[in-house]
């Protein structure tokens, strides 16, 4: 299989992690991502694993975005469907899925370890986004560190100051950490005066702060790209912080605890949390989407409505 290859410049390299990086991958010709390829992945893959969404015009209206069943759609008509339609479907954990993916990961991993001091992914994963001409991802921020290798089509993004309580308060950070509420955050046409944006071409990967909050836009051709999660140190403890601060701030009503990540203070809070997991006093119902359509490779936009009664359980997506 093609070696995957990760080329980040020297001056680029003290800033990983810390501010927005575009550099470049040699994966656009690989064949873990040439159509037929995608094509049995989607087969393959556990339906469970997969999620379809189509979505609006208006990047301040998320709740436009909506989740779409696909039992029985098979590979090749999911794809159709993106050409043709408004999709974006993310295929979640193909490291778990295929072999030759999970080994593709670790090869990008290995070299950014190798490039950049200090990095030391202890943890990673990866999902597969597969998304129609000129569909979007509402402004929202991830909770764990991530990269995203771009492999086909043009995207623009825009990137957001990361911990900046003018585009994300505290405490939806704190639920987001927790599981306690999907990725999406309020959003102000206003906030883009602060944003870095650039268009993301095939061969090129970005990398941003952990937690900043970000949007994208497809331009005119399908897309696609792996997206991928890294857990250091640093990062775990962060979530710990940040998720123990959320149980203080709900069970005891204690708002603006520290964020210090690295003190005392920090590690005996995190250990309180712990105990009170393992009491069962910290149980989180995670926010749950209801699809209201179903993928359609035949009609406008790929998708057409659940007939009613055909609801499946919601899914966590």
């Amino acid at each position: 299989m093609t070696a995957a290859t990760v080329f980040l410049p020297d001056i680029q390299k003290p800033m990983f992690g810390r501010q927005l990086v575009i550099a470049s991958h040699n994966l656009v010709e690989h064949p873990l991502f040439s159509d037929e390829a995608l094509i049995d992945l989607l087969d393959r893959i556990p339906r469970q694993n997969l999620y379809a969404l189509s979505m609006g015009n208006d990047p301040t209206r998320s709740e436009e975005n909506v989740l779409a069943v696909h039992d029985g759609v098979s590979g090749a008509d999911l794809l159709r469907a993106v050409r043709n339609g408004r999709l974006w479907l993310n295929v979640t954990r193909i490291n778990l899925a295929d072999a030759r993916y999970r080994t593709l990961i670790d090869q990008l991993y290995s070299q950014l370890a190798e490039q950049v001091s200090g990095f030391d992914p202890r943890k990673t994963q990866g999902t597969l986004l597969i998304s129609s001409p000129h569909a979007l991802v509402y402004y929202h921020a991830d909770g764990p560190a991530s990269v995203l290798w771009h492999i086909r089509g043009q995207k623009r993004i825009w990137v957001y100051p990361a911990l900046d309580e003018q585009f994300m308060s505290r405490e939806h950070l704190e639920d987001l950490f927790a599981g306690a509420r999907h990725e999406y955050l309020p959003y102000n046409r206003t906030f883009d005066e602060g944003a870095v944006t650039y268009d993301l071409q095939p061969g090129q990967w970005a990398a941003w702060p952990q937690n900043a909050p970000h949007r994208i836009t497809n331009l005119d051709s399908v897309n696609v790209s792996l997206s991928t999660e890294h857990f250091t140190r640093e990062t775990v403890r962060r979530a710990r912080v940040y998720s123990a601060n959320r149980y203080f701030r709900v069970r005891w009503h204690l708002r603006g605890l520290s964020t210090a990540e690295t003190t005392p203070t920090a590690l005996a809070k995190f250990f309180a949390h712990r105990v009170a997991m393992t009491m069962g006093l910290d149980r989180q119902e995670r926010e749950r989407r209801v699809p209201r359509l179903r993928v359609d490779p035949d009609a406008p936009g790929g998708v057409i409505p659940l007939r009613e009664g055909s609801v499946p359980a919601p899914s966590p997506a």
